[in-house]
C-alpha cells in the first residue's frame, strides 16, 4: 500500500514537473532562441520513476504546448483522486484492524 502512495505522489510530482517545463515553453514562444524542454518519465532499477529533462531539437509551438499542457493537468487530477481514493483504504482497513 505504502509503494502505491509513494508510487503516486512520484507520479504527482512528473505531472507537475510537466506543467512547468510546458508553461516556460509557452512564455518562450516568442523568444528567439529559445529552447523547447520538455519532462519525461524514466523508469529506475528498483522500478521507481523520476523525472528527466529533454531539450529536443524542435521549438516550441503553441499547439504542442496546449496538447501537454491539457494532458499533464488531467494527469495530475486523476493521480490526486487515485492517491483520495488510497487514503480512503488505509483509513478503512485501519478501522477494520483496530
Amino acid at each position: 500500500m505504502l509503494k502505491g502512495i509513494t508510487a503516486g505522489v512520484a507520479a504527482l510530482n512528473l505531472g507537475r514537473l510537466r506543467l512547468e517545463a510546458s508553461a516556460r515553453n509557452t512564455a518562450n514562444l516568442n523568444t528567439p532562441g529559445a529552447s523547447r524542454v520538455r519532462v519525461l518519465a524514466r523508469e529506475t532499477p528498483q522500478g521507481g520513476v523520476v523525472p528527466q529533462v529533454d531539450v529536443p531539437a524542435a521549438a516550441p509551438d503553441l499547439i504542442t504546448e496546449s496538447v501537454e499542457q491539457v494532458s499533464a493537468s488531467r494527469q495530475v487530477s486523476l493521480l490526486k483522486k487515485a492517491l483520495q481514493i488510497q487514503e480512503e483504504m488505509v483509513g478503512m482497513l485501519l478501522d477494520l484492524r483496530a
